[in-house]
């Protein structure tokens, strides 16, 4: 496991800690003004996910189960015992990974737009992709300009993390088509889904699968709102949903601690 040290910073020292982990290609400077918003209430730790922002690329090309062991890691650096985790896109993937994973640290959930299932896709959607895969391994067989056709393909049908990923585009290929339904279906942890309705990137109909997939488990879909819903003001919206969702945590845990007491 890469020992490096992550690029954190931390809001507020009161309540319960919370991390909050960026999507792919951001940096903890995203998720920022909802930090600053949540920190009036628990203690938020902001975190620059590996290979991102200011902390150090991981030492190969890892999957989510290593991204969620790095910040695993983390906690047990910072003597954190029980977070509540809230992860945008990507970093909704490795939370998934760590609350299903490691249940007993996490106290709660917050995927925003979360990436994770794999795309519906119509009849024509579905015979493109296989096109596309195709020409890539056929190019893949051509011993002379093999090369230089996959470089060609890139080009031509690479996403854009894809064509921005850098070191990191192995990860990217190694992440982008894991299909975390199992994991998610065995989370027990109270979930909070924030969804943008008008996001293209993980769209909507993948809050409402997680809804049926994760028991415990509240859709708040957001009219207008895109894959980034917490930009501008749309963080004061995302900060109020994830602060009525941690205190209601809060007094049920209340509730059953006096309950013990009593026995």
């Amino acid at each position: 496991m890469d020992k490096e040290s992550l690029n954190v910073i931390k809001f507020g020292s009161t309540g319960n800690p919370i991390l909050l982990l960026h999507g792919w290609g951001q940096t903890l400077e995203s998720l920022q003004p909802l930090g600053e918003l949540l920190a009036r209430e628990a203690e938020v730790h902001l975190i620059d996910l590996p290979g991102f922002g200011k902390s150090a690329p991981p030492p190969q090309d890892w999957d989510t189960i290593q991204y969620a062991e790095r910040i695993l890691q983390y906690m047990d650096e910072q003597g954190l015992a029980q977070v509540d985790l809230l992860g945008h896109s990507f970093g909704g993937r490795v939370s998934i990974r760590l609350a299903s994973r490691y249940p007993v640290r996490v106290r709660s959930l917050v995927l925003i737009n979360s990436g994770g299932l794999q795309r519906q896709r119509n009849f024509s959607q579905q015979m493109r992709s296989k096109y596309i895969r195709t020409l890539r391994q056929v190019f893949g067989l051509i011993p002379v300009y093999g090369e230089r056709l996959k470089e060609w393909h890139s080009d031509r049908f690479g996403s854009r993390d894809y064509k921005n990923a850098g070191i990191l585009r192995g990860t990217l290929v190694k992440t982008v088509n894991e299909d975390l339904t199992e994991e998610a279906s065995r989370i027990e942890k109270p979930t909070l889904l924030i969804w943008g309705e008008s996001d293209t990137e993980t769209p909507i109909e993948m809050g409402h699968r997680y809804k049926q997939i994760i028991p415990n488990s509240k859709l708040i879909p957001l009219a207008g709102r895109d894959h980034f819903l917490f930009r501008g003001e749309g963080s004061h919206l995302c900060a109020y949903y994830v602060k009525q969702f941690l205190r209601e945590i809060t007094e049920t845990d209340s509730s059953v601690q006096k309950q013990v007491s009593h026995v």
